[in-house]
């Protein structure tokens, strides 16, 4: 059972750190380690609740993007004789967001070539479009989104209805575009500090749990949004599959008393009374727990 675990000094002194636990101690005022490990396993919960609908949103974006631009421009859209921007000079270096653009996708080709070569011992492999899109970084299409490709004969406004099939936050395409590319920022940090195992709940001004929780709302929201403006039937999708719900359900008090062991146990000796815990999950969308005693005490968790 957890209560009969030893947490110090192997879990948290040295498999964990203090420095990184502590932070977990201060803003959710835990009093035993039985708590502080529980909402450190909560975070990990999180993050794997988070998971699908952060990635539904990143391959969302970057295939509506890579859809559009290919019909437009053609495949390899991204080489500098398809690709134009605004304030194009001849001889002259092209502006940050334009290089960090072509950069990554030079990045991406080579990431093709060497998966080639060691994967699969091809040597001379061309990249293809399909396997340099698919190796982007997530941030290749936040500067795709910048106001440099906006314009006459540009990729927007042109192309910007055939992405962002949803409602739009603004009748202006320029004032759309920058929105869409905060929107996008926000998220892509968000992702990269899932994705490098840093506390999903954390940042400036979170100072306890209801700071955490509401944080990792606001963010899903945020997501949840951006996937609607691309395609509101990919949201139906993730909403109809249990993604949307699973990731808010994560963030809430319920489950992080769940992973302490504080959460309430269901003694169920009927049918009746489990169909009531049933019931009582799907309404709250909550997990909840139940004990059967048999020959033995066993406990499972309904969701």
């Amino acid at each position: 059972m957890p209560k009969s675990l030893i947490y110090r000094p192997v879990l948290i002194d040295g498999l964990i750190t203090n420095h990184r636990i502590g932070s977990y101690a201060r803003v959710f005022n835990t009093r035993n380690d039985l708590e502080l490990m529980g909402v450190y396993l909560w975070n990990l919960s999180v993050c794997a609740a988070l998971y699908p609908l952060v990635s539904s949103a990143e391959v969302t974006l970057r295939n509506a993007i890579d859809a559009a631009l290919t019909g437009d421009l053609g495949r390899f859209w991204w080489k500098k004789t398809k690709l134009h921007y605004k304030s194009f000079v001849p001889n002259t270096n092209a502006p940050y967001p334009v290089n960090f653009l072509y950069g990554n996708f030079d990045t991406a080709a080579g990431a093709v070539i060497r998966e080639a070569r060691v994967r699969h011992n091809r040597n001379r492999h061309t990249p293809l479009h399909h396997e340099v899109v698919s190796k982007t970084e997530f941030s290749t299409w936040e500067f795709i989104l910048d106001a440099e490709f906006m314009g006459n004969n540009l990729i927007w406004p042109k192309n910007l209805g055939k992405v962002f099939t949803g409602p739009w936050p603004s009748q202006q395409a320029s004032t759309t575009l920058t929105y869409l590319k905060d929107l996008v920022t926000t998220v892509r940090e968000f992702r990269n500090r899932l994705f490098h195992h840093e506390p999903a709940w954390k940042r400036f001004g979170v100072l306890n749990e209801a700071n955490a929780l509401a944080h990792l709302v606001e963010k899903i929201r945020k997501i949840e949004e951006l996937i609607t403006l691309i395609s509101p039937e990919k949201t139906e999708l993730l909403r109809k599959n249990g993604i949307l719900q699973r990731a808010y359900s994560a963030c809430t008090s319920a489950e992080i008393r769940r992973h302490q062991h504080a959460g309430v146990i269901h003694k169920v000796a009927s049918m009746s009374k489990l169909a009531h815990v049933v019931e009582l999950a799907h309404l709250n969308s909550t997990m909840e727990k139940i004990c059967i005693y048999g020959k033995s005490k066993r406990v499972f968790t309904i969701s």
